[in-house]
């Protein structure tokens, strides 16, 4: 009995998980609207059942509503995003353990589908911080830079690239200007 029970948590489980990571193709072909996940679990001998995950999606398979509850089933958080036409995330909201907006990320891009900016506003929708992106002709990112809500540099970082656009190099600068890191990038060929 003890050994029928642990196979259907387990079969329940995968299920679950199953469900919660179609891909997108999938979700679009069957035009699944919304999965939930639980989870059955064995405590003090009985079977009990709790909210996992929830998702929902769009009519192009893209998730729209993506929530996370507790291992007790309670509501841990939700994280809602809209599209643009490329289908590239332009806005994104965060919602925390009460179901309050906690905060807001809009991200705008450019003709080549480059993203070229990325601002995070709070729970009052005031800026917390943008971070602009700066691209060469050859489309490699060359610049990240984040600034505050007054426009203050925070942090900048700065790319660059060999002769065949490989990434060889990403030094990042906090607000004062001193390097605070650098990253080497190699390739085995």
């Amino acid at each position: 009995m003890k050994t029928i029970v642990v196979a259907f948590i387990l079969l329940m489980f995968n299920f679950s998980f199953d469900c919660s990571a179609q891909g997108k193709k999938t979700v679009k072909k069957f035009k699944i609207k919304a999965t939930t996940g639980s989870v059955t679990e064995l405590v003090d001998g009985k079977e009990k059942v709790r909210l996992d995950s929830y998702q929902k999606f769009d009519n192009l398979g893209l998730v729209i509503e993506d929530v996370e509850y507790n291992k007790d089933g309670t509501f841990k958080r939700k994280e809602t995003k809209k599209f643009n036409k490329n289908e590239d995330p332009v806005e994104e909201v965060i919602y925390d353990e009460k179901g309050s907006f906690k905060k807001k990320t809009i991200t705008e891009y450019n003709i080549n589908k480059d993203k070229i900016s990325e601002s995070i506003f709070d729970n009052k929708d005031k800026l917390v911080e943008k971070t602009v992106y700066i691209y060469n002709p050859k489309g490699d990112k060359i610049v990240e830079q984040t600034t505050d809500d007054k426009g203050k540099v925070t942090k900048k970082s700065i790319y660059t690239y060999d002769k065949n656009s490989l990434k060889v190099e990403k030094k990042t600068s906090d607000a004062n200007g001193i390097i605070i890191s650098t990253k080497k990038y190699t390739y085995e060929y």
